[in-house]
């Protein structure tokens, strides 16, 4: 079996596995789409006001975890939840790329079609939104986060499949701590990264879509190489 094909039945076993708890996925995309569209703005003015540090922090932390499901087995961060079915799967005939290939189609499986429904219902229901961009340049807006999103998610996946549930803990409250500083640092100068990717994009600045691709290109080459030593050494 290549290593692409035993990747897809790990995908499609993981899927069939945790298709309720998608569930829980989606019910966080709806909720965040409907409160974030009822609260944010589209206005400059409130941008170099700082208003918006708060909508850049819940983008840069909350969109990556789309590309993981809501359970409770995944939520008990007590317990080291994948160290069984690690542990199970390297006794079986499945190399480590396998492995880490199929983790990360999972998680871009499930980012697509939740940052679709997110997007959507941002169209609908932000204030002045429809009036800013056209659906084009929104389309590479999602694009973008989509692309951004896949990227920093692979990097949690290093801590899931790598490490214990208490340290998968600790790291998630690390990366929040790092762009919270990331979007107040941001907002005290003017700067709005949802708003500037937004503006950017319609004015025809395609660039940023290469910021989005070369995110998630570095981030699935050093969760690829970080869970490749870490899997091949670690001890089940």
């Amino acid at each position: 079996m290549s290593m692409w094909q035993g990747a897809w039945h790990i995908l499609i076993y993981e899927l069939r596995k945790t298709r309720w708890s998608f569930l829980g996925s989606l019910f966080l995309a709806l909720y965040m789409a409907i409160v974030m569209g009822v609260l944010y703005r589209f206005n400059a003015t409130d941008v170099l006001a700082g208003e918006y540090w708060a909508i850049d922090f819940v983008f840069l932390t909350t969109l990556p975890c789309l590309g993981f499901v809501l359970s409770r087995s995944n939520m008990s961060w007590r317990n080291d939840t994948n160290r069984g079915k690690l542990a199970e799967w390297r006794t079986m005939p499945i190399t480590v790329p396998q492995l880490i290939w199929g983790r990360m189609l999972q998680i871009a499986v499930m980012l697509f079609p939740l940052q679709i429904i997110f997007f959507l219902i941002q169209y609908f229901l932000v204030d002045g939104l429809r009036e800013a961009i056209s659906p084009g340049a929104y389309l590479l807006y999602g694009l973008f986060w989509f692309l951004y999103s896949l990227g920093i998610a692979a990097t949690y996946a290093i801590w899931e499949y790598g490490f214990t549930g208490k340290t998968y803990l600790v790291v998630c409250v690390l990366y929040c701590i790092m762009f919270l500083l990331i979007s107040a640092l941001l907002s005290f100068n003017g700067i709005s990264i949802v708003n500037y990717v937004l503006t950017g994009l319609e004015d025809g600045e395609w660039w940023y879509l290469l910021v989005g691709l070369l995110i998630s290109m570095i981030g699935i080459a050093i969760s690829y190489r970080s869970l490749k030593h870490r899997l091949e050494t670690r001890s089940f």
